[in-house]
């Protein structure tokens, strides 16, 4: 018996421990335990800061971030607040799912609803990358549209990249990626762009998932600061097509060109771009990355030595040797074929690029003083980053006395172009210092930062050199430079223009470093216009052309004309010259404000009834423009025929279709056809053809 009351005393006195136990835990180290438990099953989670945007001058968007939602359903909470009502509108939320979020259709929305609702499923994901008004249509849906807590709706919000304009100074533009590494103003100006992160408390579910807290622990992110460049979007769009086109009838590796508003250095285009397998492509950004030997484009440097230290006057009279110099034993210089005489005057020998002429007159005023020619260099700010603010600039390098390599024959070749390299953005800066009547300019792509598409800290110009010559030999050198293209090298294909140009021709062989120079060629053209009021300097850079083609008249020049055409036909410059009326473009295609104010400026008759946002075509009838407005109702397709890739970007974007291209130029083919009915979201297919 005694055995008996033992064993009932040790199990009151174990059952005591057991409720003593669970009293002590569940109140004396509740809060302990919970905490514990809290720990294993809470975490803090960042929330992203929104990037920055990239702005054009006139505020259209180079870059932006963009939105996306996971879209998920917490099927415990419609459960708890819908029960009633749930199975009626199970068919109303899978069907309107499926047409929104177009993932899945009616019947498989339907099959995920109720599982998850006769399941309870607290987190089920039904979409990782809806748009914002596919999100705000969902919640939007009957018991969706209850609220943060009965509703049932769980949105995450991350962000995309996107560059409305698409390969439009692609490299320029740049990217970023995880680990803040990337190139271009992306890259640059990260830390500006970056914002800061926020924190949001959430906690861990059934199957690793977790779901945001409803309560005040949330740190809100501070969003990143607004980059606004000096890009003019319509010039870089007149630029990139006239350089492509320009690559591809020469075959060419890659193409630079720079466009340099000459008061201000402001950068209001830039194009780079790679000839690849895949076609043409923003590889890498040339214009300030590349280090190359200018060539002839060089002479102009050697003509404001030679002038300024008293060596020669532009209407001297200059031994050129029928276009060959023996300077050594072994060393000579020849010209390209084209000098056959004696004598040329210094003015003849600059206009028709002569090497000799040049590289003589050099020799013989500097080589007992080669560092005064290299002082040159310097002054002229071209052995030195430019200091954009961009990163991946070259640094120029320039043969000096007493280093590796220098000799007898370094002058020469420096006075025409070789032993030294530096950025075609060098050189654009050195002819844009002469169009600005000797003030040199730094070049410049932003100009300023601030937020909400509004500038709060803005970018001044800046002077890297306030006079690169005494006046007369700026004089003289301009005169020189009008010469080439009067008479010069540059004469052909610039003659007839209706406004002046001033510029230089450049071809130089491509060293291959150890292996000496190829048999390849940068072919060049640099200037600025018009010449007698100067608004613009312009660089265009092509390299390795494979055509037969290679000095920089045939290939360079070409491209340089048609782009200074077109900113002339579109009235950037504001004092033109009348153009004879029978000269009418075939195809005029963009806003009506910009049409209006080119043919205006061009003394070009036009009729048309429209108002400045619209877009509208014309073409010659009876020797004037006559047009229409292009329809664009909400859900119909326009003819774009012969639009420009920039509009119509502009018009599809802004109605909430995405667009996909190839080709350059104009618009020769679309899908869908003109007047087929569009939903809204779908995809445009344009087919864009160079209009030659």
């Amino acid at each position: 018996m005694w055995r008996v009351l033992v064993s009932i005393l040790m199990l009151t006195i174990l059952g005591g421990a057991i409720v003593y136990s669970i009293v002590r835990v569940q109140y004396a180290e509740g809060d302990e335990w919970r905490a514990i438990g809290d720990s294993l099953h809470v975490r803090h989670q960042q929330i992203p800061a929104v990037r920055g945007s990239i702005y054009s001058d006139d505020g259209s968007l180079l870059a932006t971030s963009v939105p996306i939602y996971k879209i998920s359903i917490d099927f415990s909470v419609i459960h708890e607040h819908h029960k009633d009502s749930f199975k009626s509108y199970q068919s109303i939320l899978a069907a309107n799912m499926s047409t929104v979020l177009k993932n899945r259709t009616k019947e498989e929305y339907l099959a995920l609803l109720r599982e998850g609702y006769q399941k309870k499923r607290k987190y089920v994901t039904v979409i990782r990358n809806a748009s914002f008004i596919q999100s705000k249509s969902i919640k939007s849906l009957p018991i969706f549209n209850s609220g943060r807590f009965k509703g049932g709706i769980l949105l995450e919000e991350r962000t995309i990249r996107k560059k409305p304009y698409y390969g439009l100074m692609h490299r320029t533009i740049g990217f970023i990626n995880e680990n803040h590494k990337g190139a271009g103003i992306e890259a640059s100006f990260d830390d500006i762009l970056t914002g800061k992160d926020g924190k949001l408390v959430v906690r861990r579910l059934t199957g690793g998932n977790y779901r945001p807290l409803e309560n005040d622990m949330k740190i809100s992110a501070q969003d990143g600061k607004d980059v606004f460049t000096t890009v003019d979007i319509h010039l870089q769009d007149m630029i990139h097509e006239a350089l492509s086109k320009g690559i591809l009838a020469n075959e060419a590796e890659y193409g630079t060109a720079v466009l340099l508003e000459v008061k201000t250095g402001q950068i209001k285009a830039i194009a780079n771009i790679d000839n690849t397998e895949d076609g043409l492509s923003e590889r890498f950004n040339h214009a300030i990355g590349t280090g190359y030997e200018p060539g002839s484009t060089i002479k102009l440097v050697s003509a404001i030595a030679a002038i300024e230290n008293d060596d020669v006057e532009i209407d001297d009279s200059v031994k050129v040797y029928k276009g060959k110099y023996k300077f050594f034993e072994n060393d000579s210089i020849e010209d390209s074929g084209h000098t056959k005489v004696n004598n040329l005057t210094y003015q003849q020998v600059f206009e028709q690029s002569s090497n000799v002429g040049i590289s003589t007159i050099a020799f013989k005023g500097f080589r007992n003083d080669p560092d005064e020619f290299i002082d040159f260099f310097d002054r002229l700010q071209l052995t030195e980053p430019l200091q954009t603010g961009i990163k991946g600039e070259v640094v120029p390098t320039i043969l000096r006395p007493g280093k590796q390599g220098w000799s007898g024959m370094a002058i020469p070749s420096l006075s025409i172009g070789y032993s030294a390299k530096m950025s075609p953005l060098h050189v654009a800066m050195l002819y844009n210092a002469v169009a600005n009547n000797g003030v040199m300019m730094r070049p410049y792509i932003i100009s300023g930062t601030g937020s909400f598409g509004k500038i709060e800290t803005e970018n001044e110009p800046h002077i890297n050199n306030k006079k690169i010559c005494s006046p007369s030999t700026l004089e003289d050198v301009k005169t020189m430079l009008e010469g080439v293209v009067i008479r010069g090298t540059a004469s052909q294909k610039l003659k007839n223009l209706t406004f002046k140009v001033a510029g230089k021709t450049g071809t130089s062989r491509i060293s291959d470093d150890a292996q000496g120079y190829s048999k390849d060629y940068h072919s060049s053209f640099v200037g600025y216009f018009p010449a007698d009021n100067p608004k613009y300097t312009l660089i265009v850079l092509i390299s390795r052309p494979s055509k037969g083609r290679i000095y920089g008249s045939a290939v360079a020049l070409p491209v340089f004309k048609e782009i200074a055409l077109k900113i002339y036909a579109n009235a950037v410059h504001r004092k033109v010259t009348p153009l004879d009326t029978a000269f009418l473009p075939s195809l005029i295609s963009s806003k009506y404000k910009y049409v209006k104010t080119t043919c205006k400026q061009l003394d070009v008759p036009y009729d048309i009834d429209a108002r400045n946002h619209d877009y509208v075509r014309l073409a010659p009838v009876d020797g004037e423009l006559v047009g229409d407005v292009v329809p664009f109702s909400d859900n119909t397709m326009p003819d774009v025929s012969g639009f420009g890739l920039a509009s119509c970007l502009y018009l599809f974007e802004n109605k909430g279709y995405k667009i996909q291209h190839k080709g350059y130029g104009k618009v020769f083919k679309q899908s869908p056809l003109p007047g087929s009915k569009m939903a809204k979201g779908r995809t445009i297919y344009l087919d864009l053809r160079p209009i030659l």
